[in-house]
């Protein structure tokens, strides 16, 4: 495992040398083929993934008003050189999956499975705790933007319905 890699990823930012070995002798390396399924949404998952090498595409299922079937639309591709991670639901426990994540490229990402992160928790707390924090910072931004988006939409539809 690359700890230097590591050391570049925002969950990881807070770790000392020594936690990131720790925790990076329970990750495991996993590869994916170009339109490969990382994460389904619908599903459940117990792992938080970090993209090592490639890019992948976050996408969610919506429905169009004059369409029956639902499509995935494509929020946001993330590139290996900035160090996403994601999944990170799954890290706390069996959850429902809440996008797509799909391979745009082949990809190599490191994966963490929540067994191994509550193991690595119960002997070392210290790890335990900056990594749910900055999980809990990632998950609260997300919650802003999402707070946002939704007054600017009810705005637009207020307007729209004048």
């Amino acid at each position: 495992m690359d700890i230097n890699f590591l050391k570049e990823v925002k969950l990881f930012e807070k770790l000392t040398e020594d936690e990131l070995r720790i925790i990076s002798e329970k990750m495991k390396t996993c590869e994916f083929k170009k339109d490969d399924f990382i994460i389904q949404e619908g599903t459940t998952g117990d792992e938080l993934f970090i993209l090592h090498e490639g890019t992948v595409q976050i996408k969610k299922k919506m429905t169009m008003l004059d369409e029956e079937e639902s499509k995935d639309k494509t929020f946001i591709e993330l590139s290996a050189t900035d160090r996403p991670f994601f999944g990170e639901i799954g890290i706390l426990g069996e959850q429902k999956r809440t996008a797509n994540v799909i391979a745009s490229t082949h990809c190599t990402l490191y994966k963490l499975k929540h067994k191994d992160f509550m193991e690595t928790a119960k002997h070392n707390p210290e790890i335990g705790f900056k990594l749910i924090f900055a999980i809990a910072l990632k998950l609260s931004r997300l919650v802003e933007k999402t707070n946002s988006d939704v007054l600017k939409l009810t705005t637009a539809l207020i307007y729209a319905l004048r």
